[in-house]
């Protein structure tokens, strides 16, 4: 599934021949030539059974091509405003690419490598995108409080993160927030029901403050434990609904989220719960060292994202919680 999402599908490979000779630099363990034949015929037997189905990325892929064919020159766009770049496949920046002509202004993205919580990391620059000179690094962050932001940006401490032009590693070194507010509250519990009650009482206290519930977010990793305080909430009489089932602006409610539904979203209080040894970094979610140590690596930095992304949804006041062993990704 991995080769053929981050070779096949990222280069437009369309063919045996292709891929046989593709470059795979930054895929870890090199493939033997049989390798690469056995590996054909698994994605050979997947188009089979997809049988006139398709998927999203493949989508793309195929609107890529009609919209770089002559006959569709007349559904491009002047201009292509890109949001959250550094979640988009290789296989999407080609429709993006194909739907507006190169020109002046033709292409203005934004996007931060270190809320990269997909693995689509791609090279602008290979895409047909260049971006050296017409670049400029944002160091402002207008949304947390300086305490939040240093705190969280610990989570990311000594990773190497890619630039989403390709050209080199980027850095949150000098990266600063003007506003300034308490510290995060990080604690530990001995069980997951002592964390729940620990979390019902401090949503309590910000309601006490003055918050209301809309404006106060709790997320955890899985659904299963984002239920269990869904139930402990609505048991004290606290509001609380699930942003999956997207509640009306005007909806009264504390928003449980997991991290993933975190993205692109903010909160004056946000608790992230459940931040175990288990949960982050979640072990399905990570190739073993064994298997492939490059996306190995890639697996732990996506993994590390989530979590920056999730407590840097907090503009106030952020609290991080867990039961038994804690994160290793926690700052400490």
């Amino acid at each position: 599934m991995q080769e053929f999402r981050h070779v096949v599908l990222a280069q437009g490979i369309e063919d045996k021949a292709g891929y046989l000779r593709a470059e795979r630099r930054g895929r870890g363990s090199a493939l033997r030539i049989s390798q690469r034949e056995r590996l054909w015929q698994a994605m050979s037997a997947f188009f089979t059974e997809l049988a006139g189905r398709t998927t999203h990325l493949l989508v793309c892929a195929e609107a890529a091509k009609l919209l770089s064919s002559r006959d569709v020159t007349g559904h491009r766009y002047d201009h292509v405003v890109v949001d959250e770049a550094q979640d988009l496949h290789p296989a999407q920046w080609r429709v993006l690419r194909a739907a507006v002509s190169e020109g002046p202004d033709d292409l203005f993205i934004t996007g931060d490598p270190h809320q990269r919580i997909y693995d689509s990391r791609v090279s602008l620059r290979a895409l047909g995108i260049p971006v050296t000179g017409r670049s400029s690094r944002l160091r402002v962050n207008y949304r947390s409080t300086a305490e939040i932001l240093g705190w969280s940006t610990g989570v990311m401490a000594d990773v190497q993160v890619d630039q989403l032009s390709g050209e080199g590693d980027d850095s949150l070194i000098g990266y600063r927030s003007l506003l300034h507010g308490t510290r995060p509250h990080i604690a530990g519990y001995p069980d997951e029901n002592s964390e729940i009650d620990a979390l019902a009482e401090c949503v309590r206290e910000w309601l006490g403050q003055g918050v209301l519930p809309h404006e106060i977010a709790v997320c955890t990793r899985f659904n299963i434990l984002l239920d269990k305080v869904r139930d402990r909430l609505r048991a004290d009489d606290i509001p609380a609904v699930l942003v999956k089932d997207r509640p009306a602006a005007g909806t009264e409610g504390v928003r449980l989220a997991t991290m993933h539904a975190m993205k692109g979203l903010e909160f004056r209080c946000v608790a992230v719960v459940g931040v175990t040894a288990r949960a982050v970094p979640f072990a399905k979610e990570v190739t073993p060292v064994e298997v492939d140590p490059q996306q190995h690596a890639s697996d732990l930095l996506k993994e590390r994202c989530l979590l920056f992304v999730a407590c840097t949804r907090a503009r106030e006041r952020l609290s991080v919680s867990w039961s038994g062993a804690p994160s290793p990704f926690l700052p400490a």
